[in-house]
């Protein structure tokens, strides 16, 4: 009879479990109409393939009967009850613990109950969990992350924990004071698991803090079904240790603003955090690639960029001289194009803003809007990097002075400002991307 080491016994039961887990997880059952979803709804075939799935008998994101509401803003409630449902932990025992406004009996009790247990989603500072409230954007991504970080723990999730703002100092003694949900949003946005509409759809786009619907919940399951071996799972172990070099006052800034940012989704044509753009109204608050850059750039610090430049290419025309890759500084206007340094003025695509070490910040479709990238770890960006524009004075880059930033007001938009032109395209890449690769769309 083979004797297993104890490793063995240890590494088979694991896999034993996993198993066990897969096999109880919500599995396909057979497709459910929903009467209020036609075939012509954006999320139609994202929803069937969602609801199909269950576990003892219950389907995913089915909590109305005949009816879905799929612009209808997803409950704490509604969304615990998918996650345990998806988590394969749906009718384990457990010792439940007080919360204050759900009850025994209630009827998503249960489920809440584990969705706390296992960390996917919380109780406030009093001990409640407020069932009723619409989730925002931002806290359905958290909860699908920690979700995931469970499905798929074989991968590297060190940057939840190393992106917390209250402990990240990608410079040593600073902290950025960007947004709570930085980590969640990051390792979301590398895993795409939000839908990009198309500009004819950008009115369904939220930002962070928005109440997110129960369409957009669908697409974010139908995507963390299909991650198993995706190259985004190992693209995650790049982002859990992001550093920058030193920074002046006025850098700092740049960065500390711009990642207020994260997670406001990728709108075409769109360069301002709400729909009343002093350019023009937009469908929904958010930023195409250029849009970003000129937000951040022009329209809150106030740098030369003018409106005849808000679009990729008119902005790297104006790059006298091109600054190189080894010569980025943080604040510098970086530039994408087709054939990298060698790229014609007319054919870049993409604009983002560096942050340092290869870092940076950019509202591309890919991610669906704000997101942080590499140079040096992504074959595609590596490539495809044209040139930079450096638009801080000499004497606001880090080591020119010891002199504080300059304050920073917002310049009032010209009393008629002239429309923006519009943004340019982004071709699909010419080979596929690898791993940390997330190719841009504007």
């Amino acid at each position: 009879m083979l004797k297993l080491s104890h490793r063995s016994r240890t590494l088979l039961a694991a896999l034993l479990f996993a198993a066990v887990s897969a096999a109880v997880a919500a599995s396909p059952a057979l497709a459910k109409s929903y009467t209020d979803v036609p075939k012509s709804h954006w999320a139609h075939a994202y929803i069937a393939s969602v609801t199909e799935r269950s576990a003892s008998g219950h389907r995913l994101l089915d909590d109305y009967g005949t009816l879905f509401k799929p612009e209808a803003a997803i409950s704490r409630a509604q969304l615990a009850r998918s996650l345990v449902l998806a988590s394969g932990h749906y009718g384990e025992a457990i010792d439940p613990v007080k919360i204050k406004d759900v009850a025994p009996g209630q009827r998503y009790y249960t489920v809440i109950q584990l969705a706390v247990h296992y960390g996917y989603m919380k109780l406030d500072k009093a001990g409640a969990f407020s069932p009723n409230i619409s989730v925002k954007a931002f806290g359905a991504e958290a909860a699908m992350v920690r979700w995931l970080k469970e499905r798929y723990a074989a991968y590297d999730w060190t940057l939840l924990g190393s992106l917390s703002p209250s402990r990240w100092e990608p410079v040593t003694g600073w902290k950025t004071g960007a947004p709570s949900y930085l980590p969640s949003i990051v390792a979301s946005r590398q895993l795409q698991l939000r839908f990009n509409h198309p500009d004819t759809g950008d009115g369904h786009e939220v930002t962070p803090t928005q109440p997110i619907d129960r369409a957009e919940v669908a697409y974010m399951f139908w995507r963390a079904y299909k991650l198993s071996g995706d190259w985004t799972l190992y693209g995650l172990k790049d982002l859990g240790s992001i550093t920058f070099p030193a920074l002046s006052d006025r850098q700092k800034q740049i960065v500390s603003f711009s990642l207020k940012y994260i997670g406001y989704p990728y709108i075409w044509g769109g360069e301002f955090p709400t729909r009343d753009s002093p350019y023009g109204h937009q469908k929904a608050g958010g930023f195409d690639c250029s849009g970003f850059v000129f937000y951040v750039m022009k329209m809150h610090f106030g740098y030369g960029i003018t409106v005849n430049e808000r679009g990729a290419h008119d902005m790297a025309a104006r790059a006298k001289p091109r600054i190189t890759r080894a010569n980025l500084k943080c604040g510098d206007l970086i530039f994408f194009g087709p054939n990298g340094p060698r790229s014609t003025v007319a054919s870049i695509y993409h604009a983002a803003l560096y942050l340092g070490h290869g870092w940076f910040i950019q509202s591309t479709g890919s991610t669906d809007g704000v997101s942080l990238a590499s140079l040096n770890t992504s074959s595609y960006y590596k490539t495809y990097f044209a040139w930079g524009r450096r638009v801080l004075k000499a004497s606001e880059l880090a080591g020119a002075s010891t002199a504080a930033a300059p304050p920073v007001s917002t310049p009032a938009p010209l009393s008629t400002p002239a429309a923006a032109p519009a943004p340019t395209a982004t071709p699909a890449p010419t080979t596929a991307p690898t791993a940390s690769a997330t190719t841009p769309t504007g």
